[in-house]
């Protein structure tokens, strides 16, 4: 008798704690098949050791994703000619062109500057008293003028981009049509900054699009078109995916108050917290999708070749035999080999950049509002039906604010 085919995001996604499904299939049904929102039937795979094979084994490929007739796990379809939908050695190709502009010694230059602009939406929290939102005056702010600065978008654009980037994330069935104009909105916008960029391309580079317009590795060079890419996934990765992990990092610590305590008191615990929070909490309620260029057998399960196999990020991460207590917030977590940036070819470009505006608005708020609580209850905490997991809302009660003038 087969098993049933389960539909993913499951019923009882987004919330704090994760599905009880991913436990139950990652001891029973280590590769289950799924029906996506798109209605497309994959493959979902969970353990740990599994994620992270699919991840990096080439017979798993990620630009067949964009083929015509390729399952699809969300509304919105995927960019072709990108990093993120394209294998080795295109990918490795557009990789290289682009690693010196997001390399770890550069990215770290931003750090004093993120410090400064948390410390400054902190101010904005402590103004707006009681009942002030973490997601609107910090978690969303802060990314977005970071990637606006380093992309050279103007500032003045956020509101729009931001309601396309959003949409573009959508969970909803019912936004279908909204989902694909807006995709189609924000690509015609960078569309036209990549041709500003292009035009000044003799001039002095800003930033890092203007960086990317002038990479050139033994005369190869970015297309338009891979600049467009790039510009559209940084955009939205750049701010939507950090603004829910800021949200949920706060939130998630003050949902055990004694963590926010302990980690007021040490902030040298900030860096091993934040790779534990990025496990612990989920950063999708589905997975990266990939689509088995091969025939392949796992678990007993033959995969074919043509069918998608989604790889279940948030799963591997509470996986029990990769961590001990897995369901336990460790704050001091040693070898945290978590999956959250992904892992292989494809692992983040933009790793350390989140790293930096998760530990700088993390410490910026930790200083300023030792006593910080929610204004709501957790369970009571709005989440937004998107494909980055992330809260609606999260209003706080201050304490006592200290004064750091």
């Amino acid at each position: 008798m087969s098993e049933p085919v389960l539909e993913i995001p499951f019923g009882d996604a987004f919330r704090f704690d994760p599905s009880p499904t991913f436990a139950e299939l990652r001891e029973n049904r280590p590769v289950a098949r799924v029906r996506t929102l798109a209605g497309a039937e994959v493959w979902l795979v969970t353990r740990y050791d599994d994620v992270r094979m699919v991840l990096a084994d080439p017979r798993f490929s990620r630009a067949a994703v964009v083929k015509q007739g390729a399952p699809r796990v969300a509304l919105a379809k995927p960019m072709p000619n990108s990093l993120t939908t394209t294998d080795p050695p295109e990918h490795t190709r557009l990789r290289k062109l682009v690693s010196s502009t997001f390399a770890h010694r550069r990215i770290e230059r931003t750090r004093p500057w993120v410090a400064e602009l948390s410390a400054k939406l902190a101010d904005d929290v402590a103004e707006a008293g009681d009942g002030a939102d973490i997601r609107e005056l910090v978690a969303l702010p802060l990314p977005i003028q970071v990637i606006c600065q380093l992309l050279g978008v103007p500032y003045a654009d956020r509101e729009q981009f931001r309601e396309w980037t959003e949409l573009g994330y959508s969970m909803r069935m019912a936004e279908k049509d909204l989902v694909e104009q807006a995709m189609t909105d924000l690509t015609a916008y960078i569309e036209e900054l990549v041709e500003r960029k292009l035009a000044n391309s003799d001039k002095p580079a800003q930033d890092l699009l203007d960086e990317l317009v002038r990479a050139r590795e033994e005369g190869d060079r970015l297309s338009q078109e891979e600049l467009i890419s790039f510009g559209v996934n940084l955009l939205v990765a750049g701010h939507e995916t950090s603004a829910n992990q800021i949200s949920s990092v706060v939130a998630t610590l003050l949902r055990w108050p004694e963590n926010w305590a302990k980690l007021v008191a040490d902030h040298t615990l900030v860096d091993s917290a934040i790779e534990e929070l990025l496990r612990f909490n989920r950063f999708s309620e589905v997975g990266q999708l990939r689509v088995a260029l091969e025939d392949v057998e796992l678990h007993g399960v033959q995969i074919k070749a043509g069918e998608g196999v989604m790889a279940a990020l948030n799963s591997a991460n509470r996986d029990p035999r990769q961590y001990e207590d897995p369901d336990e917030l460790k704050l001091d977590r040693k070898d945290n080999k978590h999956l959250s940036f992904g892992f292989g070819p494809h692992f983040c470009l933009g790793a350390q950049l989140a790293r930096i505006e998760l530990q700088e608005s993390l410490l910026a708020l930790l200083r300023r509002f030792p006593n910080l609580s929610l204004a709501k209850p957790a369970e009571a905490l709005a989440w937004r039906r998107v494909l980055v997991s992330g809260l609606a809302e999260l209003p706080v009660n201050l304490g006592q604010p200290v004064n750091l003038s």
